[in-house]
Parts: C-alpha cells; sequence; structure tokens
C-alpha cells in the first residue's frame, strides 16, 4: 500500500520487487485519506507486504495520523518503510 502523496520511487521500487501496488488516496491538502487507508487494510489485511510512506510527503505535509496508520500496517502483519527523501532539503 503507497499513499499517491509518495515519492515517485516508492511505487516503482515495490513493482521491481515483484509486488502489487494497492494506492491509497489523499485529501485535498496532502494528507493520507484515513478512511481509504483503514479500508484497504480490511480489504486487503493479511496480504499486505507492507506501506511505504514519503514523510514528510511530497506535498510537504507531516502526517498527524503516521503513528497509528503503522500501527494498523503492523496489526495484520506488514511492515512500514518511511522514506525521507523530502527531509534533504
Amino acid at each position: 500500500m503507497i499513499p499517491t502523496s509518495a515519492h515517485g520511487t516508492n511505487p516503482a521500487t515495490a513493482v521491481i520487487c515483484g509486488l502489487d501496488v494497492v494506492p491509497v488516496d489523499c485529501d485535498e491538502k496532502g494528507n493520507i485519506d484515513v478512511a481509504d487507508f483503514k479500508a484497504k487494510v480490511a480489504l486487503y489485511n493479511h496480504q499486505i507486504a507492507a506501506t511505504m510512506i514519503t514523510y514528510p510527503s511530497t506535498f510537504g505535509v507531516f502526517e498527524s495520523t503516521v503513528a497509528d496508520l503503522c500501527s494498523l500496517i503492523h496489526s495484520v502483519g506488514g511492515l512500514v518503510y518511511m522514506d525521507g527523501a523530502n527531509l534533504n532539503a
């Protein structure tokens, strides 16, 4: 699962590794759409290998719900990859 706010290399890397990418929507301010994230976790449940979150996002947003989203992924056995590329500036 990769939010549409993630750095563009995240879905490309997942595909190269042979994974199917499930995009997660963002709201109008660039935040991860928590309802969409939860719905996709419920739908794919234990099929989820990981989520890749660019932090801050490509929109420059520090997700206020990131700890909750990480806990949700961990609850179904998934891993969390945090891409800090946007911190380099």
